[in-house]
């Protein structure tokens, strides 16, 4: 997997950029692409349709959710703030966390969607059917 970020440079009346040399680039590229998120398979064996639908179906929900979360997660108050050189630390004594034992009293597991990737708490007591909260997609759990 690469990982990589690249500064666009102009071509035209559209923007460039160049791809990693390690990988594998066959002389047509597929893409699909939204206003923000671009995938190419580039060695162009999948076909612009199946792409551009593996996109809207899985990708564009996934990020969507994902960065909501990132976003919400970083407004959180009471993150990390930087000591000024000199300050004394703070001296506060820290109780070490005593140890509980929760029993659930109801069968929870986690269940992930695989339209959105969104992460649910099922139920299973409730049954093994039912209804992703986020997209609304239809799901069947397995037992096991």
């Amino acid at each position: 997997m690469i990982s990589t970020k690249r500064k666009p440079f102009p071509t035209g009346q559209s923007r460039g950029i160049t791809l990693p040399a390690s990988m594998e680039i066959s002389e047509e590229v597929s893409m699909a692409a939204s206003d923000r998120l671009i995938i190419m398979d580039t060695t162009g064996e999948v076909p612009e349709a199946k792409l551009l639908q593996f996109f809207m179906q899985y990708v564009e929900p996934a990020f969507k959710n994902w960065w909501q979360a990132e976003k919400r997660a970083s407004k959180r108050p009471g993150g990390f703030r930087v000591m000024q050189a000199g300050a004394p630390a703070p001296s506060k004594a820290v109780k070490p966390p005593e140890p509980t034992v929760v029993k659930p009293e109801v069968q929870i597991r986690p269940v992930v969607c695989p339209r959105c990737a969104g992460q649910i708490s099922w139920n299973v007591d409730q049954g093994l059917e039912g209804f992703c909260p986020y997209c609304g997609l239809f799901l069947r759990l397995t037992p096991g």
